[in-house]
This record gives C-alpha cells, sequence and structure tokens, in this order.
C-alpha cells in the first residue's frame, strides 16, 4: 500500500493548485485524477478575469487562447452596449491550462496517477480503481478537488446536495465558422433565452467560441439544451458544433468543508461564484489556501484555512448569492431598468474596476421602489 502526506483527488486547478503548493514544502503529494486525460473533457466557459488571480499564480502565454479588453453586453430589448475594460483577462484554453498546470505540480514533487477513480474512503486510506484494479492509498491530509458532484465530500460526512434553487444548470457548445469580436465576451441578460440566469459568448478566435447559456430549474422546467439549440439556430445558422458540454452551477454556501484531515476545494467546497458562474479563480485561491494550510496541519502548526476561505473567497461568494436570489425575484420590467442604468454607467467608458457592491448600491439608489432588496442584500 502506497502512502503520502497529502492525497488530492482531482486534477481541475483547485487541485492541481493545491497539490503544487504542498509539494513546494517538500511534503509527499499524490493527485488522483478520474480521467484518462488531466483536462479533458472540458467542464468550464474558460474565462478568467486577471484581478481575481494575480496574486496567485502567474498565466502563461500558452494556456491563452484570446485577451479579452472588456465584454458585449446584450439586454432584454436585445439593445446592446460595450463596456472597454483593457487586459481585463483571458479566454483559456483549459485542455492545455489545466494538463500543464498538473505538470508543473508534478515538477515540483507531486505524483500524478491518472484513470484513479476514488471508489471509497476507509479511516486513512482511499480505495481507488485504476486499470480495472483496486488499489488503497494511505493518507495523512485529504484534499477534496472533485467537483461539483464530490464523492469525497459526502464520504466525509458534508451535505454537498443541492436544492433547486442552489444550482444552474448549464448548456455550452464549442462552435466553429462563426465571426466574433475575439477581444471581448459577449453576455445576454434575457429571461426567454435564459430565464433566471443568462447566456455568454467567449471567444477563442476570430471564428470560433465558447457558446453557453446557464437557467435556474425553479424559473423554467424546460431544459438548458432546449434553450440553446434554439438560440444557436437563430444566432449562428452557419456555424458548426465541435464540442457539446452539459453540466452544472453550485450556488450553495457550505456550512462545512473541512475537518481534522481534510478539506474541500474549488466546485467540490462550493467556491463556485453564484452570481457569475465563474470557478476558475476561486479554484485555484482555494486550492493555493488548502495547499498551504494542509502542509502546515502537517507539521503541528495552527493553520488559518478557514479563516483565509472566508476572507479570500466566501466574503464575496455571500454577497453575491443575495444578489442572485434577488436577481431571481426580478421581473422584465425591473431587469430593463438595470440593463439601461448599466448603459448609463458603462457604455462606450473605459474602467479598471468593477465593484458590485458599488453597482448594486447605485441601482437601488436610482430605482427606490428595490428599497427592500436592498436592505436584504444588506442584512
Amino acid at each position: 500500500m502506497d502512502y503520502f502526506d497529502i492525497i488530492v483527488v482531482g486534477a481541475g486547478p483547485a487541485g492541481s493548485s493545491a497539490a503544487l503548493t504542498a509539494a513546494k514544502e517538500g511534503v509527499s503529494v499524490l493527485i488522483l485524477e478520474e480521467h484518462p486525460q488531466v483536462g479533458i473533457p472540458l467542464q468550464c466557459a474558460e474565462g478568467l478575469s486577471r484581478s481575481t488571480i494575480k496574486e496567485y499564480l502567474d498565466i502563461k502565454p500558452e494556456w491563452v487562447s484570446v485577451n479579452l479588453n472588456g465584454s458585449i453586453v446584450r439586454g432584454p430589448t436585445g439593445e446592446e452596449f460595450r463596456i472597454e475594460y483593457p487586459n481585463v483577462g483571458w479566454v483559456l484554453n483549459r485542455k492545455v491550462f489545466d494538463a500543464e498546470l498538473a505538470e508543473v505540480a508534478v515538477s515540483k514533487g507531486a505524483v500524478l496517477e491518472v484513470n484513479a477513480r476514488v471508489i471509497g474512503i476507509e479511516d486513512d486510506r482511499l480505495i481507488v480503481r485504476r486499470n480495472k484494479k483496486i488499489e488503497k492509498y494511505r493518507f495523512r491530509f485529504l484534499i477534496g478537488a472533485d467537483g461539483i458532484a464530490s464523492r469525497v465530500g459526502r464520504w466525509l460526512g458534508i451535505d454537498t446536495g443541492l436544492g433547486l434553487n442552489e444550482i444552474e444548470v448549464c448548456a455550452e457548445y464549442f462552435l466553429e465558422n462563426i465571426k466574433i469580436n475575439p477581444h471581448y465576451t459577449y453576455l445576454i441578460f434575457q429571461q426567454n433565452l435564459a430565464p433566471g440566469g443568462y447566456a455568454w459568448i467567449f471567444p477563442k478566435s476570430e471564428n470560433s467560441a465558447n457558446v453557453g447559456l446557464g437557467i435556474s430549474p425553479i424559473k423554467t422546467k424546460n431544459r438548458a439544451k432546449r434553450y440553446l439549440d434554439a438560440w444557436i439556430e437563430r444566432e449562428f445558422p452557419e456555424c458548426i458544433i465541435k464540442e457539446k458540454i452539459f453540466g452544472g452551477v453550485p450556488a450553495k454556501i457550505l456550512k462545512r468543508f473541512s475537518g481534522k484531515n481534510f478539506f474541500l476545494v474549488g466546485d467540490a467546497g462550493r467556491f463556485t461564484d453564484p452570481l457569475s458562474g465563474a470557478g476558475i479563480a476561486n479554484g485555484i485561491k482555494s486550492g493555493v489556501i488548502a495547499g498551504r494550510n494542509a502542509v502546515l496541519r502537517l507539521k503541528g502548526k495552527r493553520d488559518f484555512f478557514e479563516r483565509e476561505i472566508e476572507e479570500e473567497i466566501l466574503k464575496e461568494i455571500r454577497f453575491h448569492k443575495k444578489v442572485r436570489d434577488a436577481y431571481l425575484g426580478l421581473g422584465e420590467r425591473d431587469c430593463i431598468k438595470i440593463f439601461n442604468l448599466g448603459k448609463k454607467f458603462f457604455a462606450n467608458k473605459t474602467i479598471t474596476d468593477i465593484n458590485t457592491r458599488e453597482l448594486v448600491r447605485e441601482v437601488i439608489l436610482s430605482l427606490p421602489h428595490l428599497l427592500p432588496l436592498g436592505l436584504r442584500l444588506i442584512f
């Protein structure tokens, strides 16, 4: 039976960041990835904001598909405006990014095993099915980075279940043979297109993009695929569909995401932004924080995992969840008014930051009938 100081389950950005951070401290680290190749299948629109990640990871040029300079926002009536935000971030090539980030962790001493599916936990041992064989690995500390469907969390007694109001159901296609501006994301807020959510176009080049949408199950009984198919037929009738992705984005804050000898990170820890659905940045942040604090625990030192997660991730998530919950209760007239305010604030202006709290404050001040909503957000 192999023995490791730390075992990380999952080789996405969260898991590899945790493994990399811990391995640099000289402890033995094993990464278990259930798929044959890290980064495949893709489960993401691949967007990443520069400001959210600058203190945690340097993004290499070879990991990037396009550099972003802003967004084009389309409202309920079909009207659009452009937000100019130079060098705001990137659309990554996640297949390359995920694989190479895992290799960086390996270069620092971590061991990577693919085709390794964890099927159970017994005390300080993981039971793993690998190449049709059952193997066991002992650990001193466990980091669960196994995504939205995290079994590690459930096995460790964490209530990771998601109610209908705690998830966005998503569908996304990778399209070719289209024409778009490759340096701007497109964000579409139309309830007849994406009830309780929004649609997006994340460019990969001048003629290809990740095109998808997220919907709330409490706002519609139809499937996300049905909305996406109808939209793509209208928006990109000549496109070629190269890949299809279906999944979900959690919008729940766990009461507990750690224990005596384990941490949950990334989607497994429910650290996805419930408002935007973005998960890469918080995955990397939570991974780095987990790797660093796992080593402290192994050395018998005081760690600050929960405090750092609260300050770096959960504080914003709590506020964004309130905003999302409020958004789900808005009617189309309010959405049109909010879009018009956004146009007033951002249209054809160059900005260097978007502060969600300040934006919500301006909305409340401009639309007094939403004051009760504002009070709920504050308290």
